[in-house]
């Protein structure tokens, strides 16, 4: 049979072309298997990209926020940075067109160099945002810092300089007793603060013994129950993975404690499809997800989600009023990050 003119030129195109029904790919060219066989390329990830549902840093539009890449998203050519084989990456740049109902055309072709300015200037938009989210983190650190390690070391220092002017033993010793139990708060200050930047727990005993750890912790000092249940074993994980679900958690919870007004929490974690799924649930007096963005820096949900979406997670919360929150966090134990 006479290949059709239409056929030859989907063959033939230099550009990646991949026919599309629903989410399945039927029909690719010979470009498309190139690109397939020379560069990571995860395309349900893309399709999200294409179909608008996620952004180069997050995977939704509804993670966004306040995004600035979102601000400027244009549909008709999203940007693509992929890794060869080699590890390196090159700049591409896609289209999606519908065809029928449920049939669409992805295309995927290398940016020219003249169109690579607008992609380093949105790079560089993007490692800022990165970078402001850092300094953030170290602002906090700054001031935990100062308003408290600093502070109790001052009160040390005069309590020390105090000595000098005992003039009876027994007032010595009460005060040498008062400095002793000041040491063993600083101590503990900075045990909590190292703890804070990174649980010894995580490191020498693995996830779960570090969520427990940190629960009990945080129910002695709240009053608030905790209920943690684990339905998996204790096993290790990659570190990111133990790390960014120990950090996910403990924000929130906080936030739980700290704004829904609660006695108690609910905390599940388990393991599906290749997943580790974190899951804390209140009922609580929740708040209107539509006006998400009004909380987003006091909630710390940018950073849960830009931790989340660093190693190709999700991160999804849901809130009514009245009804509660829950934040469900689902991360690939084994990862191939779309760059």
């Amino acid at each position: 049979m006479e290949i059709s003119i239409i056929e030859k030129v989907f063959e033939e195109t230099k550009d990646a072309l991949f026919l599309i029904d629903g989410n399945t790919c039927i029909r690719q060219n010979k470009a498309a298997n190139d690109l397939a066989s020379s560069y990571l390329f995860p395309l349900e990830k893309v399709l999200e990209i294409a179909k608008g549902e996620g952004c180069m840093l997050h995977s939704t539009m509804e993670k966004c926020l306040d995004c600035e890449v979102r601000a400027d998203w244009d549909q008709a050519a999203f940007p693509l940075v992929l890794e060869n084989l080699k590890g390196g990456q090159e700049q591409f740049s896609g289209s999606y067109t519908m065809i029928d109902q449920r049939k669409t055309l992805l295309s995927i072709r290398r940016l020219a160099v003249e169109d690579r300015l607008q992609q380093v200037i949105q790079n560089k938009r993007l490692i800022e945002y990165v970078n402001q989210a850092h300094e953030n983190e170290r602002r906090v650190l700054s001031q935990e810092l100062h308003d408290g390690l600093a502070q109790s070391i001052y009160s040390l220092m005069l309590e020390t300089r105090q000595l000098k002017w005992c003039q009876q033993t027994e007032d010595l010793s009460i005060k040498l007793q008062k400095i002793d139990e000041d040491f063993v708060a600083l101590l503990g200050e900075v045990k909590q603060l190292a703890m804070d930047l990174r649980p010894t727990a995580l490191d020498d005993l693995g996830l779960i013994p570090a969520i427990e750890t940190l629960l009990h912790r945080l129910t002695e000092t709240t009053g608030v129950v905790i209920h943690f249940i684990p339905m998996i074993e204790n096993k290790r994980f990659p570190d990111r993975v133990e790390t960014i679900t120990y950090r996910v958690l403990q924000e929130s919870v906080m936030n739980s404690i700290k704004h829904a007004i609660v006695d108690e929490l609910f905390v599940t974690l388990s393991e599906q499809a290749a997943h580790l799924v974190l899951t804390v649930r209140d009922h609580g007096k929740g708040f209107d997800i539509q006006k998400v963005t009004e909380f987003s820096q006091g909630l710390g949900l940018l950073n849960m989600q830009e931790r989340a979406e660093s190693i190709g997670g999700h991160l999804t919360v849901h809130s009514e009023k009245s009804e509660g929150t829950v934040v469900i966090l689902r991360l690939p134990i084994q990862w191939e990050v779309l760059k």
